[in-house]
């Protein structure tokens, strides 16, 4: 895992361009009046609109890309939170916390690296790709995306450009192999088309975490989950975001770590998941 070096901040920022995204999501780009690193993978953001219009609350969401002080997130219009920044326009003001979180070590070129996605779950991804490829480890990464349908494989095409190897998997068959993504996993690794000895990184919703979850463990595959956590403040102080670590791991001194504070990125052996 990789923890930011920044200090995180709150700040007004102002959105500068907004992108649909599938029938249900949207590209955000909010400008800060910061400089920032480059940051690691799977690091996030809470996010709410600044007229406040919107919950109490910020919701986090993985920074998806970053260009300079312009830092771009994908977003599924959800519920009560998202469908707040859903209306806010461009030229608008958005409340955010950043950076947050503890994310991917991006792997030497020499490790091959597996990333499986599914939906928005494809958000950490973009930053890892982009960091693969400028390590020239082309020929050894590999992004395995899922939905449900084709239009849900959320910026597949933005996703592909960066260069990593693209499968993509649709419950109905619209796009690729028909079925889930852990399905194409298993078909992937059984003809040895992917190295078993890869590091392999997970984000998606619940259900798909915790497919990708038993499969690993059955087959004994060194990996990475970035959770999907609902948070309350995203800096530790709520304890809304528990996750039970094992005894044997990283955090088995205490039977409980915070996702927003030692995640959203851990080692599958590190936590019961």
């Amino acid at each position: 895992m990789a923890a930011s070096s920044v200090p995180a901040r709150c700040s007004d920022s102002r959105v500068v361009g907004r992108i649909s995204c599938g029938p249900d999501a949207f590209l955000l780009d909010i400008e800060v009046d910061y400089d920032l690193p480059e940051l690691a993978p799977g690091v996030f953001a809470m996010l709410s609109p600044a007229d406040g219009t919107g919950p109490e609350l910020g919701r986090p969401f993985s920074l998806y890309d970053q260009r300079g002080r312009v830092l771009r997130f994908l977003i599924q219009v959800m519920g009560v939170g998202t469908q707040a920044l859903a209306r806010v326009e461009v030229g608008a003001l958005i409340t955010l916390t950043f950076p947050l979180g503890n994310g991917f070590a991006v792997e030497s070129p020499e490790r091959p690296v597996v990333m499986v996605a599914g939906g928005v779950g494809s958000a950490p991804f973009l930053l890892y790709a982009q960091h693969r490829m400028q390590l020239g480890a082309d020929a050894n990464t590999w992004v395995l995306f899922g939905a449900r349908t084709a239009d849900r494989l959320y910026d597949a095409e933005g996703l592909a450009a960066e260069g990593a190897p693209m499968l993509y998997a649709t419950d109905d068959g619209s796009r690729g192999f028909h079925g889930n993504v852990v399905q194409l996993l298993d078909q992937e690794l059984a003809t040895g088309r992917l190295p078993r000895d890869a590091r392999f990184c997970a984000c998606g919703p619940e259900g798909l975490l915790h497919g990708f979850a038993a499969y690993a463990r059955e087959n004994e595959l060194d990996a990475q989950l970035s959770l999907e956590t609902y948070m309350g403040c995203g800096f530790g102080v709520c304890n809304a975001c528990p996750v039970e670590t094992q005894p044997d791991g990283t955090f088995g001194d205490w039977p409980w770590a915070r996702t927003c504070e030692v995640g959203p990125v851990f080692a599958l052996s590190d936590i019961k998941f």
